[in-house]
């Protein structure tokens, strides 16, 4: 399987406009937290949740939509996870920037990721299989995102002594770990597979 064969079916589908609206929007988030820290005011920080709520909603929206409308095709199961880790990669720098989250935290997710889209390219040029997101990396981008707004928010609340930003780092370590695990399991099952 080559690259060009990802755009032999339907390319222009509102769920693949979705995909690469996220990673046009993503930046804009930036401008709202500049804005903010160089004394905009805090409208500017509801701005950038706005903004964040449209990237959640996308992200939803364009795999339902492209079942919904039988618009699925390869492009659009190939770039759809790719503009997740790329919004992904822009709303960490950001967030680590402007709002102090963890940078050892960022750079774990990155590693990950590289070690999972450096995996899925290799079995699909190679094996033409399509890997598939598992379930720990999706439990850990919804936790990444709750975790970005609590960070955006900057709350102080506290469960049990524990401070909500806290918890969202070890929820989101934790499902890292499961993920990558999950990850390895299944791409070592289907290339050793393979080569017997």
């Amino acid at each position: 399987m080559q690259i060009k064969d990802l755009f032999s079916g339907r390319v222009f589908t509102i769920s693949n406009f979705l995909s690469v609206s996220r990673i046009i929007v993503a930046p804009f988030t930036g401008y709202m937290f500049h804005m903010e820290k160089t004394g905009g005011g805090e409208i500017y920080r509801y701005y950038a949740l706005a903004l964040i709520c449209v990237l959640i909603a996308s992200d939803f929206l364009d795999g339902f939509l492209a079942r919904a409308l039988n618009q699925v095709s390869r492009l659009g199961q190939f770039i759809d996870p790719m503009a997740d880790k790329i919004t992904a990669v822009i709303m960490g720098v950001l967030v680590c920037y402007y709002k102090e989250f963890p940078v050892w935290v960022l750079v774990a997710v990155l590693a990950r990721d590289a070690y999972s889209v450096i995996g899925g390219i290799l079995l699909f040029t190679k094996k033409d299989i399509q890997a598939r997101p598992n379930i720990y990396g999706k439990l850990m981008v919804v936790c990444i995102g709750f975790s970005g707004l609590i960070y955006v928010m900057e709350t102080q609340v506290r469960i049990l002594g524990i401070s909500l930003q806290h918890i969202s780092i070890f929820l989101i370590v934790f499902f890292l770990v499961l993920s990558t695990l999950e990850y390895w399991r299944t791409y070592s099952k289907v290339y050793f597979e393979k080569k017997r």
